[in-house]
């Protein structure tokens, strides 16, 4: 530091600065090495130099805030390379110093650390970040935090350390600042066992967003303690004095006040400040012992004892908690050692030893799964936001690995968590499998998951993923995947469409060669060359409609062209299926809510029944049962706009979901009766019914039965059908695909 910079600089602020320094370097010196200690010197020295004419907001040298940042980085007591990065992870954002030059001078990891939590900024706008920049920004410093949570550690501190300087900004500063730190990094905090710093982040962020709500709520916390101080210490010593009485070894007995901010957002006037009594003891099984003595002295509410020690919280929390009346009034008991307490106030710090596979399952598989959403450049950071805000259910695979999901999310996210082929063609699943009796375990998968099951998925190779699969997820990785395959398959259906385009015209034009012969030969190759397309792009592009394939054959004199009249490329590719079998001229029906697909409304066809296609000019099929007398008056009153086309169900037997089946009947008495009765004896559960007049003779019926496979269903719409008061018949859309 320069000695023009030393006169600028306070005589409190010097003094701040030797004391930061001279505690970080006794940090070091006894708990890292000899070379982490030379790295540290040469932090300092490099900070000192890069930072020297910068000053905060609030006019203090800059080099107070990673000074003090590296300070609560040795308070959490996290190793001499961390204490050393946290010095430099501002150097790359505020100074000329660039990634390279912290390699050379440092090594890999800290250049990787520190660059991983530096913004990404457009040299044209260096102080604005775009939407897409905000975006990539985050998504750096995700990977980095995750592939290293010491870098997350490094993070939190900066942010605490500018919330706690944040006065001096300007007001839409602070609040968008505030609201960034209470969306991202409060959640996070929480997520990973962080409570106290995420209190004081809370509370520093309510402080700066709701600045008179905060002091007046202060000011009757206050007041309400002036009232209430003396009755606290009564049931402060009460408590104390029966476990002294005990000779129980505790290291305190204190009362938990409320936070200000868990007020702030209440409205009303606050009507208690004393959320109940910590008891610290001196090791885990005191817990127990401290446990029955209270509750021999005390009278204990029922059903409020909890055993977080047998069973830890999601986020590792550790303790036991019950509830009592002490000096009349009912109080929450929390009971914790000491070790607990250092793990449930620094949760991942505490339980960090130098290597992810040494943390605890849950933070484990948390930061996996973030690491996860980090790589994939299709989820935004509302995604992420959306994931560390959720609250989050555990659950197990066969082998009893632990998954972490958001509250809310189903079977299907579970499939993609575990591999994206999984969860491609899950079906659904059954639930803790390992039980004997397994028939009514089996789930489907949009059902939600719950805390604590073990999950076993069942897939099916015929399924494939549909756009509506992304209502039955809750994970931005599921949507993603998700959507992917769409557009896979929508490639891989266009290819097929095309192909078959292709196919007739040969066969109309008599050709003998075959499609692959054909597009094989000398002037096609020749022709797909000039257009600079593959084979694959060139089926692909006929079947999307992108290029008409008469014009193309034209042009190069591929095919010689007659007058056809009504040709068969009028009707759009997709009408040729998704899917065909070993007879190319029959569509397949893989799903009844294709939008380009219309069930009959004067017969309603169901899978399983006996169809027949037609293709209106309008390139829509309508599918009627084969012996529908409509299908005739039909094709007769529009015979020029109409091609028949030979049509199959290509869905798969075993998919099971829920279905509602619409009854429009003669209105009768013991009509509902008689309907449920022929369900029921079909062994299917009716989850509601309903009924409704619709004129004087007619009414409808509605019932949702349980989820069944597609041939059980169509049995009991066969036995519906015949019955003489029932007009029509038909299954309502479904969300389930």
């Amino acid at each position: 530091m320069s000695s023009n910079e030393q006169t600028n600089i306070s005589v409190s602020d010097k003094a701040l600065i030797t004391d930061l320094d001279q505690q970080i370097r006794s940090y070091v010196q006894e708990y890292g090495t000899r070379k982490d200690s030379e790295l540290l010197d040469q932090a300092i020295s490099d900070i000192r130099h890069y930072h020297e004419n910068q000053k905060r907001k609030s006019g203090q040298p800059f080099i107070i805030h990673p000074l003090r940042v590296a300070s609560y980085i040795c308070r959490a007591g996290l190793d001499a390379p961390t204490v050393v990065a946290s010095l430099l992870h501002d150097i790359i954002e505020d100074t000329s110093i660039i990634h390279d030059d912290i390699h050379e001078r440092y090594g890999s990891w800290y250049a990787d650390i520190v660059t991983g939590l530096t913004k990404i900024k457009k040299p044209e706008s260096p102080k604005n970040l775009s939407a897409d920049n905000l975006d990539a920004t985050y998504q750096r410093m995700l990977k980095t935090m995750v592939q290293d949570v010491r870098a997350l550690f490094i993070k939190l501190f900066d942010r605490l350390d500018n919330m706690r300087d944040m006065d001096a900004m300007p007001r839409d500063k602070q609040r968008r600042i505030s609201l960034e730190t209470l969306n991202i990094y409060v959640p996070l905090a929480e997520r990973l066992g962080l409570t106290q710093i995420c209190q004081e982040h809370t509370e520093l962020c309510f402080k700066l967003l709701y600045p008179k709500r905060y002091q007046k709520t202060l000011l009757e916390i206050d007041e309400l303690k002036k009232d209430r101080i003396s009755t606290i210490k009564a049931m402060q010593e009460s408590l104390q004095n029966n476990l002294e009485k005990q000779n129980l070894a505790f290291h305190n007995v204190e009362p938990l006040y409320v936070h200000p901010a868990s007020r702030i957002l209440e409205s009303g006037p606050i009507d208690h400040i004393l959320e109940g009594f910590r008891i610290v003891v001196k090791k885990s099984l005191d817990c127990f012992q401290a446990l029955g003595i209270i509750h021999t002295n005390y009278s204990v509410i029922p059903l409020k004892i909890r055993d977080y020690i047998s069973n830890p919280l999601w986020n590792g929390y550790e303790g036991i908690q019950t509830e009592l009346r002490i000096e009349g009034e009912q109080t929450l008991i929390e009971i914790v050692s000491e070790e607990m307490l250092t793990k449930n106030q620094y949760g991942i710090m505490a339980h960090w030893s130098g290597s992810p596979t040494e943390l605890a399952d849950y933070y484990r598989i948390y930061l996996s799964q973030l690491d996860q959403m980090s790589g994939d450049k299709d989820v935004r950071m509302l995604d992420v936001m959306s994931y560390v805000q959720s609250d989050q259910v555990q659950v197990y695979s066969p082998k009893g690995d632990m998954l972490v999901f958001p509250q809310g999310a189903t079977v299907l996210d579970f499939a993609y968590g575990i591999h994206s082929e999984l969860g491609n063609h899950c079906i659904g699943a059954l639930v803790n499998p390992s039980s004997v009796d397994t028939t009514k375990k089996r789930v489907p998968r949009e059902r939600q998951l719950f805390t604590g099951e073990a999950l076993q998925i069942i897939t099916d190779p015929g399924v494939h993923p549909k756009e509506e699969w992304l209502k039955q997820v809750k994970t931005a990785k599921s949507r993603s995947q998700i959507k992917r395959a769409v557009e896979q398959q929508k490639v891989i259906n266009a290819r097929n469409s095309g192909r078959v385009l292709l196919e007739r015209k040969l066969r109309e034009k008599g050709e003998e060669l075959s499609v692959e012969k054909w597009i094989k030969s000398s002037p096609v190759k020749s022709a797909l060359k000039a257009e600079k397309l593959s084979a694959n792009k060139f089926f692909q592009e006929i079947g999307l409609q992108k290029r008409p394939l008469q014009p193309f054959l034209r042009k190069y004199k591929l095919l010689h062209f007659e007058s056809t009249g009504r040709l068969k490329e009028m009707i759009s590719p997709e009408f040729w299926g998704n899917i065909f079998g070993g007879d190319k001229n029959v569509f397949l029906i893989d799903d009844v809510q294709n939008p380009l697909i219309k069930l009959a409304s004067c017969c309603f066809p169901i899978p399983g029944d006996k169809i027949s296609g037609f293709i209106h000019d309008d390139k829509e099929i309508e599918i009627h049962l084969t012996d529908c007398p409509n299908k005739i008056n039909n094709i007769k009153l529009a015979q020029s706009k109409i091609i028949p086309i030979d049509v199959s169900w290509k869905i798969s037997k075993k998919i099971s979901r829920s279905h509602i089946i619409h009854l429009h009947v003669i209105d009768g008495t013991g009509i509902l009766f008689q309907v449920t009765k022929i369900i029921k004896d079909a062994g299917v559960a009716i989850i509601y019914s309903e009924s409704a007049e619709k004129n004087k003779n007619d009414a409808d019926i509605r019932i949702k039965l349980e989820s069944v496979t597609w041939p059980v269903f169509h049995k009991i719409i066969e036995k519906l059908r015949p019955l003489k008061f029932v007009k029509q018949i038909w299954e309502e859309p479904s969300q389930e695909a």
